[in-house]
């Protein structure tokens, strides 16, 4: 399992994704940051093999957001090694967008979320419908909406990404 997370500088996009089966077994589309500190965080401490963050680059000039949300990934990165050790989390992984979107092979130009979401519609099973389902036929995305699209590429990307923790 890997725990992606996708930080905002207030919430947080995150999802529980079981690279074996190949779907989400839970996600937020806007988690309060204490929220994802509180409960998914040590949720993931007793099923997750791996959590993934996304990392901030600045570009140019840092705003405010950015530095808000470079401080929630900080948060998020020393939870997990604080704790995260007591229940055998050790391996932490911070992606970049840019290595987000290679993972992902996403390329060319226009909105990177909706490729991503496309990308990951693709890779789950070609369309909406079969990647996503229906309340009565869950697809393996069944349930991912807004910002846990980021931390869903976030999660399939760490899958070969290297330890950083």
């Amino acid at each position: 399992m890997i725990l992606g997370i996708d930080p905002g500088p207030v919430t947080c996009g995150a999802v529980l994704y079981d690279e074996t089966a190949r779907r989400v077994s839970s996600s937020s589309s806007a988690a309060p940051v204490d929220e994802v500190l509180d409960h998914w965080l040590p949720a993931a401490w007793d099923a997750a093999d791996v959590i993934a963050i996304e990392r901030v680059q600045a570009q140019g000039v840092a705003g405010g957001d950015i530095i808000r949300t470079a401080e929630v990934v900080g948060r998020l990165w020393q939870a997990t090694l604080d704790h995260g050790v007591d229940y055998g989390v050790v391996d932490v992984r911070l992606l970049y967008r840019r290595e987000v979107l290679a993972a992902l092979d996403v390329t060319g130009r226009g909105n990177r979320d909706a490729l991503v979401r496309a990308r990951l519609i693709e890779m789950h099973g070609g369309t909406k419908k079969a990647a996503q389902g229906t309340k009565k036929a869950r697809g393996p995305l069944y349930g991912v909406s807004g910002h846990a699209w980021s931390a869903l590429g976030v999660a399939v990307a760490a899958q070969g990404a290297g330890r950083v923790g």
